[in-house]
């Protein structure tokens, strides 16, 4: 009972109503097609997706990473809580096997999760995990069907996007310490930055916090984390990584593009965000990432999680 309350505490963040707001006042669908698109996606149950694969971790950080770790701030005094409520699975927010793939949707794009564990009623285990990025993949598949092909074949500026603007971007100076740029995606709770130059914030490449297991796992650059700038530390990647080249490269779009190509670039390079460029070619315009793209295809129809949580309760209450 007390996580279903700590639930919808969380699904009042103000930031969030504010934010689908937005997408919904800038989206110009026509509202029939929103409509049957919402009223499908609430026909259609969760155990209907794909189970996710699972993934591997790292399993060799070597002496030193363990010596950071235990002796130096801020590493030595955090604790397991305060690094588990800085995620966005915060508070545990499941969904049942016969829960609705709208439920899902909302909660991938709304409000901000980026996975949505699936568990069984009345079993203590988590069946499957449904992540954006499945999500956005299963909609590249939905091609030749006359409701995807309406929206995708849109001028992103035709669906509102991107919907944050080339001032609210942050970015980070290629001559920043890497450090910096980690500290920047924390506190404002973001996955990944564009890497730029000089005063028009040209882009030459993109950090994801994802990037982090490299200093993390490379002894050399581990021994001098806290002088190490972004530059440098991006091209000892690209130079030492089998693929280090390519996860340097920013992965962009035009204003000019489509939806579709949008998510045809997001499924194909398994990335998390593209950043929109203008008409240069260089300089940042925007950002779009898999939760701005899930939003496009719907909306939410009044009090839906009030009642979806109502309905929660008295499940467990039974």
């Amino acid at each position: 009972m007390a996580q279903l309350e700590a639930s919808k505490v969380v699904l009042k963040n103000p930031s969030y109503d504010a934010y689908f707001d937005k997408v919904q006042n800038r989206k110009k669908l026509p509202m029939s097609l929103q409509q049957t698109l919402t009223d499908a996606f609430a026909s259609i149950p969760v155990s209907a997706f794909p189970e996710v694969p699972r993934g591997k971790a790292a399993n060799t950080l070597g002496e030193d990473f363990y010596k950071v770790i235990l002796e130096e701030e801020p590493f030595a005094s955090t604790t397991v809580r305060s690094i588990v409520t800085s995620y966005r699975w915060a508070p545990f927010i499941p969904v049942a096997s016969d829960s609705s793939m709208l439920s899902v949707l909302l909660l991938l794009s709304k409000y901000r999760l980026r996975n949505v564990p699936v568990i069984e009623s009345g079993k203590a285990s988590i069946k499957n995990f449904i992540t954006q990025s499945a999500v956005v993949k299963g909609l590249e598949h939905c091609q030749g069907r006359d409701w995807f092909d309406c929206i995708a074949s849109q001028l992103i500026t035709e669906v509102g996007l991107p919907f944050m603007s080339t001032d609210e971007v942050i970015c980070v100076q290629s001559s920043e310490l890497v450090l910096e740029a980690f500290k920047l995606m924390k506190e404002n709770q973001i996955g990944g930055l564009p890497v730029v130059e000089g005063p028009e914030r040209n882009i030459v490449g993109s950090l994801s916090i994802r990037e982090i297991k490299f200093l993390l796992l490379n002894r050399e650059l581990f021994s001098n984390f806290r002088n190490l700038t972004v530059k440098d530390f991006m091209n000892t990647i690209a130079s030492e990584a089998p693929d280090g080249g390519e996860i340097m490269i920013p992965i962009t779009c035009s204003l000019s593009s489509t939806l579709g190509d949008v998510i045809h670039i997001l499924s194909s390079k398994m990335v998390h965000r593209v950043y929109v460029v203008a008409a240069s070619g260089k300089e940042v315009a925007g950002v779009i990432t898999l939760r701005d793209v899930i939003s496009c295809f719907i909306f939410e129809p009044p009090n839906y999680f009030e009642n979806y949580l109502a309905s929660s309760r008295q499940e467990v209450n039974s």
